[in-house]
């Protein structure tokens, strides 16, 4: 913090457990969605310019984890997204394409960050918008990468680019939202696994 401005980055939710282990062939949630484990639910308002909420304000996503594709290849897409029902992938804030997994291994891990800055209020002050950038990374884990530095495929790690920041994210500002992160395998063959073990959301200022 430094003290120019009085405002300051805040942990709104650190996820207290591992999410579900997914290895459906479905649009399936990884985050918190129990009671034990529950889901961030961003308040209405958050972004209300009733409360003194300029375009701005911003929310930082980060989080991690573990994935396996013992014995062969899979294809898998990576969600995050902001939910007006909890489990059910509403308003996309970032999103891979297909990816397909070049390397065969039960000890790989993932990490992804992703930006979200209010960039205007709209109509009525309840027409958002928000520029969502950020990026998913995959690679060998378990403390045993080995790699060349420079290089991406194979054993070592491979990121890409998710949000749209040519198309700002629509969303109504007095609308609780439960913000979310989902995969999706293309297949069960072969026991595709993933499995989210840390995920945080900051407030920014």
């Amino acid at each position: 913090m430094s003290f120019l401005t009085g405002t300051q980055a805040e942990c709104l939710y650190s996820m207290p457990a591992s999410g579900q282990a997914v290895t459906a062939a479905a649009i399936t949630v990884m985050s918190g969605n129990t009671a034990a484990n529950p889901a961030f639910l961003l308040p209405g308002g958050f972004f209300n310019p009733m409360e003194g909420t300029k375009p701005g304000k911003a929310l930082l996503l980060k989080g991690g984890g573990s994935w396996a594709t013992p014995t062969a290849a899979r294809t898998t897409v990576f969600t995050a997204a902001m939910d007006a029902t909890q489990g059910t992938a509403g308003i996309t804030l970032g999103k891979t394409g297909t990816l397909t997994s070049v390397i065969t291994s039960a000890t790989a891990a993932f990490d992804f960050e992703l930006m979200l800055t209010l960039t205007a209020q709209g109509v009525g002050a309840t027409a958002g918008t928000l520029n969502a950038l950020g990026w998913v990374e995959y690679g060998i884990a378990n403390n045993a990468a080995a790699g060349t530095f420079g290089t991406y495929g194979a054993n070592n790690a491979s990121r890409f680019m998710i949000g749209t920041p040519q198309t700002a994210v629509t969303f109504n500002t007095l609308t609780p939202y439960y913000l979310e992160l989902f995969n999706t395998w293309d297949a069960v063959t072969n026991a595709p696994t993933i499995t989210l073990t840390n995920f945080y959301v900051f407030g920014l200022n």
